[in-house]
């Protein structure tokens, strides 16, 4: 993303409110990166490549964990 982090996206958001779950998918893995988003929260923090089964344990995940939450 151009104008910020996806860390500084999900900081914005939780701020102004919102509780939507979050899955981070990059191509450029950080560990401290992934550190910092887990900590804040981030439902899971995927490096490309990634197997479906995967997606989907983080999507389960999610949902779940937003289950009779709305934003």
């Amino acid at each position: 993303m151009p104008e910020m982090s996806g860390i500084e996206l999900h900081d914005i958001l939780r701020t102004r409110g919102h509780h939507t779950p979050i899955i981070f998918i990059t191509a450029f893995p950080d560990e401290k990166a992934r550190a910092q988003a887990l900590v804040r929260g981030v439902v899971c923090f995927l490096s490309k490549p990634f197997d479906g089964d995967t997606l989907s344990r983080c999507l389960d995940i999610a949902l779940k964990n937003n289950a009779g939450e709305s934003d």
